[in-house]
């Protein structure tokens, strides 16, 4: 989980004006616009940046990974957050493989799959207060905890559960040194909480 700090005056200030758009620059302003930081653990000096507009309704948000003088704009895609494992220093291992995953997946809409969710703990599960008694316990029983594993090419696999499309399934990841995310296997653990096994593969 994200932990944002706002930041101060100067700081603000000097954020804004990095990532302002020359086109129309009077979108981010410091009277208009709130600038978050907050720390990731598997990068050295990148930090996550939220820039919140309050000047319209509703107000609108902008994601960023940056170093403070360099910022790379969250548009949904892996470009993004692929070009900065390219420049800056990513720190993988068992641990913090999972909380790369969790950024990634909570930053990259997959062309097919759409939005997809690893569940690192089942209580955050989407949708899980919604659910009737048996379907909540069918959840929980069929939950299994992320585990990362590191292989001699110091990529890591990943087992997980993943929540796409309203579907829970129990997932294979590769995680390269440098951070691209491909899944290997996943199996369908429930589709309208009745269990069915599934497997394919696909690029994420």
């Amino acid at each position: 989980m994200i932990q944002w700090q706002p930041l101060d005056r100067d700081s603000t200030i000097e954020v804004i004006e990095n990532v302002k758009s020359e086109s129309d620059p009077g979108m981010m302003s410091l009277a208009s616009c709130q600038v978050e930081r907050a720390w990731l653990p598997f990068y050295e000096g990148v930090y996550a940046y939220k820039v919140t507009n309050f000047a319209s309704l509703p107000s609108f948000t902008f994601e960023y990974l940056g170093d403070g003088q360099f910022f790379q704009y969250l548009d949904g895609t892996n470009d993004p957050i692929y070009a900065v494992n390219d420049k800056a220093v990513l720190h993988l291992n068992e641990v913090h493989v999972l909380d790369y995953l969790e950024f990634y997946f909570g930053h990259v809409s997959d062309p097919e799959d759409g939005d997809i969710t690893m569940i690192r703990n089942p209580h955050d599960m989407p949708l899980l207060d919604s659910l009737d008694i048996g379907a909540y316990d069918a959840v929980m029983r069929n939950f299994k905890p992320p585990r990362a594993e590191r292989n001699e090419d110091e990529s890591f696999t990943v087992k997980a559960d993943l929540y796409i499309d309203g579907v829970v399934v129990h997932a294979t990841l590769r995680v390269g040194m440098k951070g691209r995310v491909k899944m290997l296997e996943r199996k369908m653990s429930m589709s309208n909480m009745q269990n069915s096994p599934e497997t394919d593969n696909i690029m994420v």
